[in-house]
């Protein structure tokens, strides 16, 4: 089986420069934060790790970030997407600059992949050198580790998961139990950049496997 890269594209994103009191208290958004930023992608795993790339390089904080039920086939509209994303910064220069910096991850540095065309093999599997804040604080990853984002299909994510594990002295840092809101499953493993890197490989190749041969025990 040939594994083969699925493109990912920001559907709709849009900026506040001056966000109402009104609003800024229903996402919590910080007393020195004046303006907000959301989009939509059309995988959500991409909108995640872009949103975490982006606190590396830009003045910002994820306020919000959830997976529509079902993902994209069920979104409300064309440009719904498959999650809603919303960030705030001091000011509208910093969330503008996030923007740019996620339009650029999801663009350019996405990897999700899957086998031989086909949609329904989907996954997720990148080993990210060094957490941003968003995943620090959502997770509590150490700032100086690494993480591994691994996204698929229940039943081979789970079995490929576990290899993973055995693969690399990486600890699960966040799971998803499935069905998540797209049915899938996953997890994020932390540890040294080199231990996440092995888990990703493991990941891939017992993934492989279990697509290949789904009956086999």
């Amino acid at each position: 089986m040939k594994i083969m890269p699925v493109k990912t594209h920001v559907l709709s994103q849009k900026i506040i420069a001056n966000v109402t009191p009104e609003l800024a208290k229903v996402y919590q958004v910080p007393s020195d934060h004046r303006s907000i930023g959301f989009f939509a992608t059309d995988n959500d795993d991409v909108a995640y790790l872009a949103a975490d790339d982006a606190t590396k390089k830009a003045n910002i904080k994820v306020l919000h970030a959830e997976t529509y039920y079902g993902g994209q086939l069920c979104s409300w509209s064309k440009y719904g997407g498959s999650v809603f994303v919303l960030f705030s910064g001091p000011k509208v220069q910093d969330v503008r600059s996030g923007m740019a910096y996620i339009n650029d991850y999801v663009e350019n540095q996405s990897e999700l992949y899957c086998f031989d065309g086909d949609s329904g093999t989907a996954f997720y599997a990148a080993c990210v050198p060094r957490a941003g804040k968003y995943y620090q604080e959502l997770y509590n990853i150490p700032a100086n580790m690494a993480y591994a984002y691994l996204v698929g299909g229940p039943i081979e994510t789970n079995f490929a998961l576990d290899k993973a594990l055995k693969a690399s002295d990486t600890r699960i840092a966040h799971y998803w139990y499935p069905p998540s809101h797209a049915n899938s499953s996953g997890a994020v493993l932390y540890g040294t950049e080199s231990a996440c890197r092995s888990a990703v490989n493991a990941f891939v190749d017992h993934l492989k496997a279990a697509i290949e041969h789904p009956l086999n025990i």
